[in-house]
């Protein structure tokens, strides 16, 4: 049986990127995204959301590109796949492990760049490096 492992989420970016590089220059960002999905409506008919706050990762130009023209509310589409990431708490041996998108392709949508000069539409990021 086949495999399939890709999500699509469009929301916007709830803290400025951060953008560092490993030691090989490869660069790295990491950053969360809010995406509401209506589930309904209340008693009065108003429409509830629930806010989901997802982590995200890119890798070489997608991160450079994120870092330079994104910020705090910024909106953005993003296509990429679940990665479950598991650590041990080097302080008392706790295990942890969260869920993460790894980013293979973006969109910047309008509104939220930091810069005067133009975004680039669509950034694809054939080279993730696992």
């Amino acid at each position: 049986m086949a495999n399939f492992n890709k999500i699509i989420l469009m929301g916007h970016l709830t803290r400025d990127p951060e953008v560092r590089y490993t030691p090989s220059n490869v660069a790295v960002a990491t950053f969360s995204l809010a995406v509401n999905s209506s589930i309904g409506r209340d008693a009065d008919g108003n429409l509830k959301t629930e806010t989901l706050f997802i982590d995200v990762t890119a890798f070489n130009k997608a991160a450079e590109t994120i870092g330079q023209y994104c910020k705090k509310g910024s909106p953005l589409l993003i296509e990429g796949r679940l990665r479950l990431r598991t650590w041990e708490d080097k302080q008392n041996g706790t295990k942890h492990s969260k869920h993460e998108v790894l980013l293979e392709r973006m969109q910047l949508l309008s509104n939220g760049v930091k810069k005067d000069e133009e975004p680039p539409q669509e950034v694809v990021e054939d080279d993730v490096p696992f």
